[in-house]
């Protein structure tokens, strides 16, 4: 293979991988889900729960993170008691309220939704 080919090649595959919103392996769909909080990176971009679901917002990662809805309605500080958690620790949130909510960690990500962020989709059943 030539050294243009190779490029080529390398160009088309980066340029696969960038396209495009989040897939279905970027999506946690279930009633109560654990969403594992790793190093500067939430394991899912896209939760979907159902009215009165819940997420358990879980520290997996050497770092502390936490979980706070953009528009200050939610966080997992609210229910752990602190900012900062680290891994093994847990924060279950249960949503009685339908919903679309950027979340982020105050320590990696910010509510523009830019860095350690994601979008939780609390919906009626059906929806």
């Amino acid at each position: 293979m030539t050294v243009r080919l190779m490029v080529a090649v390398l160009v088309a595959a980066i340029a696969l991988v960038s396209c495009g919103g989040a897939d279905a392996s970027d999506v946690l769909e279930g009633e109560d889900v654990t969403l594992n909080m790793y190093d500067n990176r939430f394991e899912f971009t896209e939760v979907r729960i159902p009215v009165g679901g819940s997420v358990d917002f879980y520290g997996a990662g050497r770092n502390p993170h936490n979980a706070v809805a953009a528009d200050g309605s939610w966080s997992t500080e609210d229910v752990f008691g602190s900012l900062e958690q680290y891994e093994g620790d847990s924060a279950v949130i249960t949503f009685d309220q339908p919903g679309t909510y950027v979340f982020f960690c105050t320590l990696h990500g910010n509510a523009e939704g830019a860095g350690m962020a994601g979008t939780l989709i609390v919906e009626e059943p059906g929806g």
